[in-house]
């Protein structure tokens, strides 16, 4: 009898051209900073395609080709024999653009990841298979299908996966001179339930975590590719305290061995500035800047989304114990609540001043589809279009208690003010002037050509490329943090680099977001 080695395969390999989609010019974007540092293109590299390609199953005959529109537009003409799209509400547009390129010449369509899940009537008709949910499990079992000729139009994914069984993201395809940052995902699900937020849909309430050797895999993964700094991408770096605490130690020593440590940052709640052994150990691993989602000063804003339970932190007590281990709190806070009076524009600005918080993300509030908040505004009839994923400068609430008009002015008049050049010198120099502990345990770290590249790249942009008035103020940012610690420079020019990104985003307008919003204000008048 013949033994007969059964493989899912073909005589040619089927190529499978893999897209992330453009993203539109955005306050996340950083294009400002990309300039100044040249050697970059994009922030991050799409890991959900890149983990697509890693769930591959070995006996699959597939080949992959491997497109990130944000380094170069795809190929609408490439042969291929299936296109797997992935991308965010702020993509949707592309998406269907790209679509429908390929399926014009009979090229079946994948798409799923976050847009597709989150609005899946939207996504239906871009797609010939529609992916909503994780893809650990369905991508594989597509994969077979569609090469038996048995491929079904949807492949949900019922319950969320164990993670432990989420393979490293191939970075095979990725060069590290392109991107800016490299994500890794330690953890999904939270245990909050804001009222406009989507996260609990993509990724449930469920705290669900990879193990800390899969994690450090990742993070080594990236190290060898040539990363400089990773981005714990988590909605909340810090929901388990054990696990974090594990997760930190070994990062501190795995990352005190190296001739060039990594960076890193990531998102948490203002939870963490409670913990100061927690803030000594991020500081030890080199953690350089934490998104903090405050969103409000007001309790009973933060009690409207369903958020009140962290009002028992007072922000202006954790914020500046944060700054004072050195990092660089990064904070998300959002206008246009309904109890958000115009007043809610200078309350913002004193608090910014008061904690010396020099960096901070102003957005408007939305209410993405099928969110509480959504729910709650369509039923008060409150809803003048569909969320299009842009959270600055936009919003598509009709707002309580201020007009558009009002809400928009007031939003544009505080961006620019908290990045005119002296505001932001005073709050930065206050944040030198407030951190007390800088870890010693990188003393020996060695220092590359490429960072003395870099410095001279940014000296020579603030001396020749910017106003007077930037100037100046970034002259004298280094001169405050040569005086308060000579360590502190690095990090005030890291700072200074992302400032020029705010201060341009600040000063800017998009042409269409202007005629969109004018003309919003228009029908509600």
């Amino acid at each position: 009898m013949v033994a007969w080695d059964i493989r899912v395969q073909s005589v040619v390999p089927k190529r499978i051209y893999l897209i992330n989609p453009k993203t539109p010019e955005n306050f996340w974007a950083m294009q400002g900073t990309l300039d100044i540092v040249g050697k970059h293109k994009t922030l991050m590299p799409n890991a959900a395609l890149l983990t697509l390609t890693a769930l591959t199953p070995p006996d699959v005959d597939v080949v992959y080709e491997f497109c990130d529109e944000n380094l170069a537009p795809a190929r609408l003409d490439l042969a291929c024999d299936l296109v797997a799209i992935t991308g965010y509400t702020l993509q949707a547009e592309r998406m269907q653009a790209v679509s429908a390129a390929f399926r014009k010449r009979g090229v079946p369509v994948a798409v799923g990841g976050a847009f597709a899940t989150l609005e899946p009537e939207r996504a239906r008709p871009m797609a010939d298979h529609l992916f909503l949910g994780e893809a650990e499990e369905t991508w594989p079992r597509f994969l077979r299908d569609w090469l038996a000729g048995q491929a079904a139009p949807l492949y949900q994914q019922a319950e969320f996966v164990d993670l432990a069984t989420s393979p490293a993201p191939d970075l095979a395809r990725v060069k590290a001179t392109d991107y800016l940052y490299f994500s890794v995902q330690t953890c999904r699900g939270c245990p909050n339930n804001c009222d406009f937020c989507d996260v609990v849909r993509l990724v449930g309430r469920k705290f669900r975590t990879k193990t800390i050797p899969q994690i450090l895999r990742e993070v080594k993964n990236a190290h060898a590719c040539g990363a400089e700094t990773v981005f714990f991408s988590d909605d909340n770096f810090f929901i388990n305290r054990a696990f974090t605490f594990e997760l930190l130690r070994e990062l501190v020593a795995w990352n005190s061995t190296l001739d060039r440590p990594l960076s890193f940052s990531t998102q948490a709640t203002v939870q963490i500035g409670a913990d100061e052994d927690l803030l000594k150990l991020l500081a030890d691993a080199r953690f350089s800047v934490i998104f903090l989602g405050l969103e409000t000063l007001s309790k009973q804003c933060l009690d409207e989304v369903n958020k009140g339970q962290m009002a028992r932190f007072d922000p202006r007590e954790v914020i500046p114990r944060i700054s004072s281990y050195g990092i660089m709190p990064f904070l998300g806070m959002i206008v246009g609540f309904d109890h958000d009076t115009t007043a809610v524009f200078s309350d913002v600005e004193e608090f910014l001043d008061e904690t010396g918080s020099p960096i901070a993300s102003i957005s408007v509030l939305n209410a993405p589809k099928n969110t509480a908040l959504y729910r709650r505004m369509q039923a008060e009839g409150r809803l003048q279009e569909e969320f299009r994923g842009f959270w600055h400068l936009t919003t598509n609430i009709i707002p309580k208690q201020m007009t558009l008009q009002e809400l928009y002015l007031g939003h544009k008049a505080l961006f620019q003010r908290l990045y005119e050049p002296e505001r932001f010198e005073r709050r930065m120099i206050k944040w030198l002037a407030n951190v007390r502990y800088m870890t010693g345990i990188y003393s020996t770290r060695k220092k590359t050509l490429y960072r003395l590249f870099l410095i001279l790249r940014v000296a020579r942009h603030f001396l020749f490329r910017v106003p007077p008035d930037v100037r100046r103020m970034f002259w004298n940012v280094v001169k405050a943090a040569y005086r308060t610690n000579p360590k502190l420079i690095s990090r005030a020019v890291s700072v200074l680099v992302q400032y020029w990104h705010y201060y341009s985003f600040a000063g800017r307008e998009q042409r269409g977001e202007r005629e969109h919003r004018v003309g919003e204000m228009k029908s509600s008048g």
